[in-house]
């Protein structure tokens, strides 16, 4: 049985948040940066997509519903690019629309997370997938 590696391994990875929510960003930052993490922002996909480009992070946490460019048309673009592609996304929604979550799934989406839950809750749930990312 493989074990998970202890959480300070896990400790200090690059968090990219995309979200147009300027209070829940900062919000989910400072929760992550409580865990050790480096955390980055961006408001639209558009700003996402150069900003991930840029600090090419561990991981990739991104809103559904953004104006202007959507989380499924960012993350679309960001598996095409070669530097991105393999980078892990999780996405923010407040929807359960059957058709958004299996096309974000077939986009390569590995988890949800529901924005309704709470900021400690979310923050776990984050930190957790990166456990399994590390295991």
């Amino acid at each position: 049985m493989r074990e998970n590696k202890p959480a300070e391994e896990v400790q200090r990875k690059k968090i990219l948040i995309i979200d147009d929510h300027p209070f829940f960003r900062i919000t989910i930052r400072r929760k992550l940066e409580e865990f050790g993490h480096e955390v980055y922002e961006a408001e639209d996909g558009f700003k996402g997509l150069s900003r991930a480009k840029e600090v090419l992070p561990d991981l990739i946490v991104i809103d559904y519903i953004m104006p202007g460019k959507d989380g499924l048309e960012t993350c679309r673009e960001m598996k095409k690019c070669p530097e991105l592609k393999n980078v892990p996304l999780v996405m923010f929604t407040s929807e359960s629309v059957k058709k958004v979550v299996v096309e974000a799934i077939k986009i390569g989406v590995r988890d949800f997370i529901a924005k309704t839950t709470g900021i400690d809750i979310i923050g776990a749930k984050i930190q957790r997938i990166l456990e399994t990312l590390c295991s």
